[in-house]
């Protein structure tokens, strides 16, 4: 796929921002900011978000291809990801591994292949037949108590600007995901509090985590220093 919209500027060391479902990169605005004062920032709108345009076909395959694509003028380059980009942090990785200096998950999933049944199902019953209003309320759900007024409305208006049919076919073919190889270089979590989540990328193999409290699960937007500190603690 061509043509997807790229925010890239600054200097050092690369690192590349990878926004999750119905967001796009003004999501990890603060960050960029920060981390463009002494490295090369690259952010890009998935397909069918933002101001990249839409698809014919919504798949993580596809998504981790957009993904090399961006990057193909890149040397190797960390690389950031937040929710379900967690799932194209693996699969990249897995497919890629030389291109990456190191992943980090940001409140992301991590080995999303093999789910059971009742994940399958779960998804098929509440995806079925999506509307913009439903999406909206989905979002409202997983957005919570914990998310600032100003990150409800950034992520409940970007979420109004996805193509619609993205979201039950990403979420879908995530699903899909082959057993991944796991990457051996430098991995970490940077996780918003809360209980145990087993398809949470913080429970892959020699991973370092760090949690943020008190934040939703948009924490970039909810605490943006703490996430640039925790960042800086990581990045080169």
């Amino acid at each position: 796929m061509k043509g997807q919209f790229v925010d890239d500027g600054g200097s050092g060391t690369p690192i590349v921002l990878h926004h999750g479902l119905g967001a796009d990169l003004e999501v990890w605005r603060a960050q960029i900011d920060h981390l463009r004062r002494s490295r090369r920032v690259v952010a890009f709108d998935m397909r069918g978000h933002g101001r990249s345009p839409r698809a014919a076909e919504y798949t993580l395959q596809a998504v981790v291809d957009d993904l090399a694509e961006v990057t193909s003028s890149l040397p190797k380059f960390w690389l950031v990801g937040h929710s379900f980009a967690g799932a194209v942090l693996t699969l990249f990785a897995s497919q890629r591994p030389e291109r990456l200096l190191g992943l980090i998950y940001v409140d992301a999933l991590g080995d999303t292949s093999n789910p059971p049944e009742e994940i399958r199902e779960y998804f098929r019953t509440a995806d079925a037949g999506m509307t913009p209003a439903r999406l909206q309320d989905a979002f409202t759900g997983m957005l919570g108590p914990l998310a600032k007024p100003a990150t409800k409305r950034q992520v409940l208006d970007s979420v109004a600007r996805m193509d619609l049919p993205a979201f039950a076919a990403l979420r879908a073919s995530m699903l899909e995901m082959p057993t991944p190889q796991h990457f051996g270089g430098p991995k970490f979590a940077i996780d918003a509090a809360g209980p145990a989540n087993p398809r949470m990328a913080y429970n892959l193999p020699w991973i370092r985590r760090r949690t943020i409290p008190g934040v939703s699960h948009w924490l970039m937007l909810d605490d943006p220093a703490a996430v640039n500190v925790a960042l800086d603690e990581v990045l080169p």
